[in-house]
């Protein structure tokens, strides 16, 4: 497994669980975090480094997902922003 599709494949959840809070992507399907790719590759390769802020990615945009369908749109977009900062965090974690 290549580590450079596991970290894509996040960058493309993100991008859609963006696109539905601004309405212009369907609802996307949640991730659970055991099933994740990177969850798989960290068994292989463990990183302590990325392993909590990988568990918060996928709660915080699960979170966001759930604001958004309850019309908390600004809470929705805050964790949005979580999300792409613990994205950095994995991203600077795998390649230092």
């Amino acid at each position: 497994m290549e580590i450079e599709q596991v970290v894509f494949s996040h960058f493309q959840y993100i991008e859609k669980v963006a696109a539905f809070l601004e309405g212009s992507g369907p609802e996307p399907e949640i991730e659970n975090v055991e099933d994740c790719m990177m969850t798989k590759w960290l068994k292989e390769s463990p990183n302590p480094k990325m392993e909590e802020p990988h568990a918060r990615f996928h709660q915080v945009l699960e979170e966001a997902v759930e604001k958004k369908k309850q019309g908390q749109d600004a809470e929705a977009r805050a964790l949005l922003d979580q999300a792409y900062t613990l994205y950095s965090q994995l991203e600077h974690a795998l390649f230092e």
